[in-house]
């Protein structure tokens, strides 16, 4: 019988016996059925979405997470393997190809038990009914004008489908147990392979799955699924699909014991942040319920730009480098040229605390800040030869703002230029400057340059007193590194939908917010940081200078950071290709870090420091070195003066910029923390200035 034929004479026959056995079973059954065949429209448009899974991807293509209420992914019938076809035909539904939607004889016997206990007591569903029933109907009902209703919309379903695409919407649909929604996820949760990949022994576990997925569960009840194995085996035997060895030999396989999780949820704190980025980001959808169905249902594909390189040799240089102890650090790895954020460390483990210091902790940062006001500064016309006091304890006095007395870490003083200043991260010396360009100039290049949290225009900010994450910390000098080029950071590259068509790409070429002059003129103070300043131990390897032409200095530049108390230390720094920015601390507290392993007291020159060199030399182990553009040494400005009335006469100082005899102790000494707390003294009927110790909670 031709297919038109089919699609026309059987719905009628099978339309007429179910009517016949229905009036002559019990007079109620009329109406039943005439309710069962109510419906007007196409059955397969009607049909529902499946809900799949989203899946990330790392920069190679790497699956790295899997989010998602369902996991499920649609294949193509082609890609199953033959045998799967069988035993699922086998066990569930022998006519398939044969019958018109329903089976008739199963349909009448079971429908005369159902009227006469009054209730449902046997099925008899094909796998169109079975389909009908998971994507049609949105609650699940065991009556009897539902059973009817699924073979009506089933028969009709049949005629307006070819078998092989009803087949393929099954496999896609059905569920296997342990959280396998289709036979895609169910061939990889159990067996770790594809579906044109799987067995005999395989396909018989999973087609034996679907009448009870929990009591046939081979993680949950391996004598059950062992046993329900065997049947579905010994009917593909009788039917003459396997030979008796073959059945033997599947028989004899043992039942998968890598057991998945049953759910989809972040394991690593970089997916965790591509799943918050993708609930809050606009060009998704508009609302964040849409986001939410589209990012848990959707089975939207993820590109990122994650180095699971990177990311191991990040983690290995944190592991290596902090003693055991409270203390932690977070990193946050960033490519200048655009935005990409390439890996992240971001707390003592995904598995012990999913809060992620790298993207939402709110630390102060320290003298890291002070790049900041460097900027402000050369942007505004101050030159890198301008002298200014560096002598401690200072007393700062700007117009709108209560006195504020700060001090250098090891006292002292004397006259220093832009360069020594910034090298030897002397505190007053930057609060002069900053009184000198008034705190709102250095409050707005913080914004440009990539800080999100709100940065209040008071003259302490200069010593990074409010709260930022490492990943802010990255964009700034990010910023800096691209000479002046800032890429907001970008955790997605590609987002397609489930049918592959493009959502958004993150190939945005930045927005200049520094010019390259000033920039490269930063760029050339910070190398002198690492050079001979605080942070000589983030001192890289030399590296190749190209192939065969032996080793070269690899440039880099960076600054220090230590808060009060040595609560928080940092380190962030960059070469023309690489930003990385570490922070170190204890996550749940402001606990000084006084004694830590053989060097004791921490300050951003010392772990952070060399956490930050460990990784940068690992990652750029057999990159050939790039040398940062040189400023132009002839547009600097003539060099004058700066005192906290602004830039003026040029004061007398040591050209080296050597400070005086009770200045700093050396890059090896803690030349860069800030005043203790108690030092600072603030009027106490003002909140212009307010002290150095944040008033943002520690992260939990």
């Amino acid at each position: 019988m031709g297919r038109r034929y089919r699609s026309i004479i059987l719905p009628l026959l099978a339309g007429g016996t179910a009517l016949a056995v229905c009036l002559l079973a019990l007079p109620p059954a009329f109406s039943i059925f005439a309710n069962g065949v109510r419906f007007n429209g196409v059955v397969g448009n009607e049909m529902s979405q499946l809900s799949e899974r989203t899946v990330i991807y790392d920069s190679r293509g790497q699956v790295i997470g899997r989010l998602g209420l369902e996991d499920r992914s649609s294949v193509a019938l082609s890609d199953v393997a033959p045998v799967m076809v069988e035993a699922l035909l086998t066990t569930e539904d022998r006519d398939f190809y044969g019958n018109a939607g329903v089976d008739l004889h199963a349909v009448a016997r079971a429908f005369f038990k159902n009227v006469n206990s009054g209730s449902v007591k046997e099925g008899g569903s094909t796998l169109t009914q079975q389909l009908v029933k998971n994507r049609f109907f949105t609650a699940p009902q065991r009556t009897l004008s539902r059973k009817v209703r699924e073979a009506m919309l089933s028969l009709r379903l049949d005629s307006e489908w070819p078998k092989n695409r009803i087949l393929s919407e099954y496999l896609n649909t059905v569920y296997f147990g342990q959280g396998s929604y289709g036979i895609q996820a169910a061939s990889e949760r159990f067996f770790q392979t594809i579906p044109q990949d799987l067995n005999l022994a395989q396909a018989a576990l999973l087609a034996g799955s679907i009448r009870d997925p929990e009591g046939n569960n081979p993680f949950t009840n391996p004598k059950g699924a062992l046993a329900r194995r065997s049947e579905v085996l010994g009917q593909m035997y009788e039917v003459g699909a396997i030979s008796n060895n073959e059945r033997t030999f599947a028989e004899a396989s043992p039942l998968p014991d890598q057991r998945p999780q049953s759910d989809l949820r972040p394991d690593n704190y970089y997916v965790e942040e591509v799943q918050r980025r993708l609930l809050n980001d606009p060009r998704l959808a508009d609302t964040r319920e849409e986001r939410y169905n589209l990012v848990f249902r959707g089975g939207l594909q993820v590109e990122t730009p994650y180095d699971q390189s990177m990311q191991a040799k990040a983690q290995s240089a944190v592991n290596k480098t902090i003693p055991t102890s409270q203390f932690t650090a977070a990193m946050a790895v960033m490519d200048p040229s655009n935005g990409e954020v390439k890996a992240l460390v971001a707390g003592p483990g995904f598995e012990r605390s999913q809060f992620n210091l790298a993207t939402q902790g709110a630390r102060q940062p320290g003298s890291t800040f002070k790049a900041i006001t460097l900027a402000a500064a050369l942007e505004n016309g101050y030159s890198v030869n301008d002298s200014i006091s560096g002598s401690s304890p200072c007393i700062i006095k700007i117009d709108g703002f209560a006195p504020w007395t700060t001090r250098n870490a090891e006292g002292g003083g004397g006259v220093f230029n832009l360069r020594s200043a910034t090298e030897e991260s002397v505190n007053c010396a930057y609060a002069r400057l900053i009184a000198a360009l008034g705190p709102k100039k250095v409050s707005e290049m913080a914004r440009r340059l990539g800080v999100t949290h709100e940065v209040p225009p008071y003259p302490s900010i200069t010593l990074g007193t409010i709260g930022v994450s490492p990943l802010e910390m990255a964009t700034v000098y990010s910023t800096l590194a691209a000479e002046g080029i800032k890429h907001d950071p970008v955790f997605i590259t590609k987002l397609k939908d489930r049918n592959g068509r493009v959502i958004f790409e993150d190939r945005e070429p930045g927005k200049r917010v520094l010019s390259a002059e000033v920039a490269r003129t930063e760029t050339s103070i910070l190398q002198g940081v690492i050079r001979a300043g605080t942070g000589t131990r983030a001192r890289l390897a030399p590296g190749d200078r190209a192939v065969g032409k032996g080793k070269i200095e690899r440039f880099s530049a960076g600054k220090t950071g230590t808060t009060d108390d040595k609560t928080n230390a940092w380190f962030v720094g960059y070469t023309p290709e690489l930003v990385a920015a570490v922070w170190m601390g204890d996550p749940a507290a402001y606990t000084p870090m006084t004694n830590v392993g053989s060097i004791g007291a921490v300050y951003g020159g010392t772990y952070p420091a060399m956490i930050w060199k460990v990784f940068m030399d690992a990652a750029l182990r057999g990159k050939v070195v790039r040398e940062f553009t040189k400023p132009n040494e002839k547009l600097w400005p003539a060099a004058s003066s700066i005192t906290e009335a602004g830039r003026g006469a040029r004061l007398q100082f040591d050209p080296s910029g050597a400070t005086g005899p009770s200045g700093p102790s050396g890059p090896e000494g803690p030349t860069d923390p800030l005043v203790p707390s108690t030092s600072t003294t603030l009027s106490p009927t003002t909140s212009s200035n307010p002290p150095t110790t944040s008033t943002i909670p520690p992260p939990l």
